[in-house]
């Protein structure tokens, strides 16, 4: 994360698996806890300077796998950074909860 940069919003819990990033008020149906900055779909946050210049990448099972082509990887590399500006609200969602996987081209 990038030093002493700040977001308006809370966390719910200080441990060493809370990255930190704020939970955004919005929609009283929506889950509890704080959106996934790296995560896919719209954040009400602007996490870009928490996030910082460091590259983030998630590993996620290839929705397009095609098991009879050997060359076909099971596993793709989503690269998160890019999805810190998918920006909005969508009703009744945790910002960025949408699966990895919708990233894959």
């Amino acid at each position: 994360m990038a030093e002493n940069k700040k977001v308006e919003g809370v966390t719910t819990r200080d441990d060493a698996l809370d990255s930190g990033v704020p939970m955004m008020a919005g929609d009283p149906s929506e889950p509890a806890g704080p959106e996934d900055a790296l995560g896919s779909g719209k954040k009400r946050g602007d996490y870009s300077e928490v996030v910082g210049n460091k590259q983030h990448y998630a590993s996620v099972v290839n929705p397009n796998h095609d098991a009879s082509d050997p060359t076909s990887p099971a596993y793709v590399l989503v690269h998160q950074n890019p999805l810190v500006e998918q920006r909005g609200d969508e009703k009744g969602v945790k910002g960025g909860s949408h699966p990895l996987a919708d990233e894959v081209k």
